[in-house]
């Protein structure tokens, strides 16, 4: 007699994985790269700024007006008006690394740059402090630190990466854009244009038009005598009207809807609100 014995079958291999799952798994762990070397550099900048290497130096420097002044500092800048010159006071804190001072002084504009080596370990933060004559175009680059400028007669335009821009008393156009960080602007004589990625946008007080740009965070404008013209992504936007009708036009896809100040759709003055996710809102005057 023959006995045939039969072989368990092999068991089944694992399940293809689809694209869109390997996808999730390399972006996860480029996510989690990068968290870990932000962490690392974190963990190193604290530990270098308690070293001995550590050393803070401040410089001060004056030039001749010109039409156009145009800051740059990986770090802090802050602006006002003074005098008949360009008066730039630099402080440099850094530790195992170096920061660069340099100025161009051009036939339109003087430009001023104070930068650290990023390529090397350690820590640097520079920060400009600077007085223009009065009627002086004003550029920001602001890398890494907030932006203050007050009592400017003249346009100013802003670029920020990472910090707070705290913006008035500006007699000209302001135009701030924000990767991420809060932007302030109030008692402007002109125009206001302002963006921001990742943080809130307040404007008050504004004899121009105001338009306003946000991908997260949240919108507040008050006290705008021209037009207005807010959109966001993400976040609430609430635009407080002066008393007088304006033609509104608002909207949003995921969020409630109020109207409470004066609408008239023949009115010269327009206002424009759009929110994707979030709240929008037109209402009575702010007080």
């Amino acid at each position: 007699m023959t006995t045939t014995l039969e072989r368990p079958a092999a068991p089944a291999g694992p399940t293809p994985r689809s694209p869109g799952a390997r996808a999730l798994t390399w972006t996860g762990a480029i996510v989690g790269g990068l968290l870990l070397v932000s962490a690392g550099f974190s963990a190193l900048d604290l530990l270098v700024m308690g070293s001995d290497d550590a050393t803070t130096a401040s410089e001060s420097a004056d030039y001749a007006a010109a039409p156009v002044v145009e800051l740059v500092a990986d770090g802090q800048i802050t602006v006002t008006t003074g005098g008949d010159r360009v008066e730039v006071e630099r402080t440099a804190t850094t530790a195992l690394t170096r920061a660069h001072y340099s100025v161009d002084e051009l036939a339109d504009r003087l430009r001023v740059q104070y930068r650290c080596d990023w390529w090397r370990p350690g820590f640097c933060a520079t920060s400009l402090d600077v007085t223009v004559p009065d009627g002086t175009s004003v550029i920001i680059r602001a890398r890494d630190g907030g932006v203050t400028a007050t009592g400017l007669s003249g346009p100013l335009d802003v670029h920020v990466s990472d910090g707070e821009s705290s913006v008035s008393d500006i007699d000209g156009d302001v135009s701030i854009r924000t990767s991420d960080g809060r932007t302030d602007v109030s008692d402007i004589r002109g125009s206001v244009y302002a963006s921001s990625a990742d943080g809130s946008i307040t404007v008050s007080d504004v004899s121009g038009s105001v338009t306003t740009r946000t991908s997260d965070g949240r919108t507040d404008i008050s006290e705008v005598q021209g037009d207005v013209d807010a959109m966001a992504s993400d976040g609430d936007v609430t635009v407080y009207g002066t008393g007088e009708p304006v033609a509104l036009d608002i909207s949003t896809a995921d969020g409630r809807q109020t109207v409470e100040g004066q609408v008239d759709p023949t009115s010269s003055t327009h206002v424009r609100i759009r929110t994707s996710d979030g709240s929008a809102a037109y209402l009575r005057p702010r007080g």
